[in-house]
Order: structure tokens, then C-alpha cells, then sequence
């Protein structure tokens, strides 16, 4: 999970992040011609130092600087301008897809699915506390005007301001910088989900059941 959050201001200044390696399985890159086209948008990306290509497994490896989620979105949407097909991305423990929904690929305004309620699924979600510092951070979250909490399922539910255009990548980059595990982002952009190769670390704490998380102000979640 760590290897998908981007470092400190001050680790960056001191120690340049080491590079990454991100697998993506383009199932329609199937010749030389294809190959050319979707590495050229991969190589359009912002930080891509490198990217190989495995023609017999339509394995494409990107090498850039530790990517933050949305880079990592970023990745993703270069393949699929690409033409490339992916179906999925590989990064350390964790690999992501992305099934857009067909509503939102044919959406004549995009911004009308970004804007519509997302739904995130957390791995061991089991207490009020680790809700409340996942909320803080998707309040950071440009666009995000309410998040709420089902303990019970492991839920976080996240509605956007009416003129706010939210990015599932964005909420996954969201919950890593809360030191939590997601499993999928649901809306009507589709689904992004996550499958992680290890368990989640055991936590001990008595969850709570249900948990309403307003706006932080002064009363609000403790960051």
C-alpha cells in the first residue's frame, strides 16, 4: 500500500523518489503499429522515464517516480487513448481495473457522472477512528462536499459539490494517504476496484457501527 503514496515535502527535497515499475495489460495492443501508439500516449504522461513492451502477453512496464494513484489514472487513461484495451495495472501488491460504465463513455457531459455520489469500499474498515481519517482526507479532496460512513459494510459514500468533477483515482489516492487499503470506487463512471495480492494488516479495535461524517469545522472530524 505505502508504495502508492507519493513522499513528504521533505523527503522529496532530501531523497528523489525511487522509480517504479507499472504493469499494464493491454488486451487489444496486438502488433508492432499498436504497440507504437499506446506507448506514445504512456511516454505523454507526466513523469514516464521509460516504458518496455511484451508483444506475446500485451504486457506494457512503465518505469516513472513512485506514482501517486492518479498518476496512476493518468496511466490508465493513456492506454485507453492509446487504443491499447488495458484490463489491468500492476503496481507492488496491488492490481487495479477499471470498467467504465457505458452511460459515462457515451455521457455527452462527463461531468454529470463525476459529479453523481461515488461509493468506496475499504479493506477492514473496523472502527470509527480509521473512517474519520480516511473523511479528512477525502475532504482535502478538491470537489468532495459530503462523505458518510456504513461501518457495518465497510462503505464510505462521497457526494460531490454540484459543479465538482471527482475522479475515482483522486478518492483511492485519497484513502492511501490515510494509510488504508481500498477495494473498489463505484459511481456512475464505472467501477475502479483493487485486488491486493497480501491480507490486510489485523486490527483489534471494536468497530462501531454507523457513522455520520460532516464537513470538518470546528466540531468536526480531527485531523
Amino acid at each position: 500500500m505505502s508504495c502508492l503514496v507519493g513522499p513528504t515535502t521533505t523527503a522529496l527535497a532530501a531523497n528523489p523518489a525511487p522509480a517504479q515499475q507499472v504493469q499494464i495489460v493491454a488486451e487489444k495492443m496486438c502488433c508492432q503499429g499498436c504497440a507504437r501508439k499506446v506507448t506514445a500516449q504512456l511516454y505523454a504522461a507526466r513523469g514516464v522515464q521509460s516504458v518496455s513492451v511484451d508483444m506475446p502477453t500485451h504486457t506494457l512496464t512503465v518505469t516513472l517516480p513512485q506514482p501517486s494513484a492518479v498518476a496512476l489514472g493518468s496511466l490508465w487513461d493513456a492506454a485507453e487513448k492509446g487504443d491499447g484495451g488495458p484490463t489491468t495495472m500492476v503496481i507492488g501488491d496491488a492490481t487495479f481495473s477499471f470498467s467504465r460504465a457505458e452511460s459515462s463513455a457515451n455521457e455527452n457531459d462527463p461531468s454529470r457522472a463525476a459529479a453523481a455520489p461515488m461509493t468506496i469500499a475499504i479493506d477492514n474498515l473496523h472502527c470509527k477512528g480509521c473512517a474519520q481519517k480516511i473523511a479528512a482526507q477525502l475532504y482535502a479532496t478538491k470537489g468532495v462536499n459530503k462523505v458518510s460512513v456504513d461501518m457495518q459494510q465497510g462503505l464510505l459514500h462521497v457526494e460531490a459539490g454540484p459543479d465538482s468533477r471527482l475522479s475515482p483515482w483522486a478518492l483511492v489516492d485519497a484513502v492511501f494517504k490515510a494509510g488504508e487499503r481500498p477495494l473498489s470506487v463505484t459511481g456512475k463512471q464505472g467501477e475502479l476496484s483493487i485486488a491486493w495480492a497480501t491480507p490486510a494488516a489485523p486490527k483489534t479495535d471494536d468497530p462501531n457501527t454507523q457513522a455520520n461524517l460532516s464537513q470538518p469545522n470546528a466540531q468536526g472530524i480531527q485531523r
